[in-house]
């Protein structure tokens, strides 16, 4: 049986490969450094302007008076979830209603849920017509109603 020859890397070389590895990481590394998202310039934010829709039922808004981007969850409402049929249209639907429109919101019962989001009836105004959200995504099918006490979702009725 014949030995195989060992394959040996003289100290330039070895030194121009890890050059090139190094080289390759720090590109990677400036890569996603770039691919993070800038935060929103709250400067040039309206205020109560819809900034994300993060599925049928929850978005985020910033909020001038403190200066702040809030997590808000329909009240009454209950929209299917992700992997769930129906999730990308009230995902859609809600985003065709809000994104990047100025919005007006009213507290009920409960201020906040369990996650800490802000629990709303929300507002857009639309072409001089106030549409009401919350009633609009149940009307049209994107989601149900869903009466959690001590809410008695009223408005909704």
């Amino acid at each position: 049986m014949e030995k195989e020859p060992d394959i040996k890397i003289d100290d330039k070389k070895l030194k121009i490969i890890y050059i090139i590895a190094g080289a390759i990481f720090l590109l990677l590394i400036v890569a996603f450094f770039f691919s993070i998202p800038k935060p929103y310039n709250n400067d040039q934010l309206e205020n109560n302007t819809v900034l994300r829709v993060i599925d049928g039922d929850t978005f985020e808004y910033y909020d001038a008076d403190s200066a702040k981007i809030l997590k808000v969850r329909l009240l009454c409402v209950d929209t299917p979830e992700k992997r769930e049929e129906g999730y990308e249209e009230a995902t859609a639907y809600l985003r065709s209603l809000i994104l990047n429109k100025q919005i007006t919101l009213k507290a009920s019962v409960n201020d906040k849920d369990k996650y800490g989001r802000l629990l709303r009836y929300v507002y857009v105004q639309d072409w001089q017509v106030t549409e009401f959200v919350n009633k609009m995504i149940v009307d049209n099918g994107y989601g149900n109603l869903t009466v959690i006490p001590p809410e008695t979702c009223s408005e909704m009725k």
